[in-house]
């Protein structure tokens, strides 16, 4: 369990890396420049540990093709990702995929899609999206707030 949550801490640091850099090479290259240079880059970086620790892509021919459209999810989440990070800015950005990712997920867990073990909704899990929903408008109306509170303080200096 303890591996799991190091896994999820890093991959959230990485998300939230990986988005801003993306966004920064965007005004260089464009969007799906970017794109296509993130996954060439990760498909050599996926390959090399590939050849080192093994895997089975022989498997690959007994795989559903509905788990193909993984690669085309991961295209449109550096897209979506990218842009929104431009448009909202890196934390607003962040905060309103976590929403999305956390509803989404609670959808693949209440039809146990995918193969995933089938959960039923309880009252916690929808206390938490809303608590989790408020924070997001609360942390959103805190940082405009703020924003505007130092356009003034430079206005008036």
């Amino acid at each position: 369990m303890i591996f799991g949550i190091i896994c999820s801490a890093v991959a959230g640091a990485f998300i939230s890396v990986q988005a801003a850099v993306n966004a920064k090479m965007n005004t260089n290259l464009g969007a799906w420049a970017t794109t296509v240079l993130v996954f060439i880059v990760g498909l050599v970086g996926s390959i090399i540990p590939l050849v080192l620790f093994g895997g089975n892509i022989a498997g690959l021919r007994d795989l559903s093709p509905i788990y193909w459209l993984g690669g085309l999810l991961g295209v449109g989440v550096v897209y979506c990702v990218m842009r929104s990070i431009q448009i909202l800015g890196p934390t607003l950005s962040v905060s309103l995929i976590l929403v999305s990712q956390l509803i989404w997920a609670l959808v693949v867990d209440l039809y146990g899609a995918f193969g995933m073990p089938q959960i039923t909704l309880s009252a916690g899990q929808i206390g938490g999206l809303t608590i989790l929903l408020v924070g997001v408008i609360l942390f959103k109306q805190s940082q405009t707030a703020a924003i505007a509170k130092q356009a003034v303080n430079e206005a008036t200096s």
